[in-house]
């Protein structure tokens, strides 16, 4: 697989990321929704599923492409794809941070349900070092979470300097 083909994979992936913003399902479903989105100019299946299976693909995804995407360590070994874009709207960011998922066997940033899978999920530590209550992310979705966070804390002080 060329360097085009390669970019445009990751391309159509990131487009059906941001489609369906947390998606939980097999592989080879994923391969699927990713070669529709391309459209007849599709590698074949294996193809894909070679590029997706590369750990430096995934790297690659999640640091350029704002895209997580792994497999879950569940009994149906279920991939995850995660769009990691954050908004740069104030009010937006606190709406979603102040939105809390239905259990705590879930993501807080994409909502994806963990039951029964002890390491998924690692708590919210604050600033201080200490677990925020019942606030659990993946590993990956950290990272837009505090983008997130930093933002509303960024604009509230904005907000406050204006008014001295």
């Amino acid at each position: 697989m060329n360097t085009e083909q390669q970019l445009i994979l990751l391309a159509h992936i990131q487009f059906t990321a941001r489609h369906f913003i947390a998606l939980r399902c097999p592989l080879d479903k994923l391969i699927e929704l990713v070669r529709y989105s391309i459209g007849e100019a599709a590698p074949a299946p294996d193809q894909v599923r070679n590029f997706l299976l590369k750990e430096s693909t995934q790297k690659t995804l999640e640091l350029g492409w704002e895209v997580a995407m792994w497999q879950s360590a569940d009994r149906s070994k279920s991939w995850r794809l995660i769009s990691l874009a954050t908004t740069s709207d104030p009010e937006v960011a606190k709406r979603l941070l102040a939105r809390r998922p239905p259990s705590s066997d879930c993501c807080a940033y994409c909502w994806q349900d963990e039951r029964g899978v002890l390491d998924a999920l690692k708590p919210e530590l604050d600033i201080y070092g200490k677990p925020v209550e019942s606030l659990y992310l993946h590993r990956p979705c950290t990272r837009p979470w505090k983008l997130m966070r930093d933002l509303v804390a960024r604009a509230g002080t904005t907000k406050r300097e204006s008014l001295l």
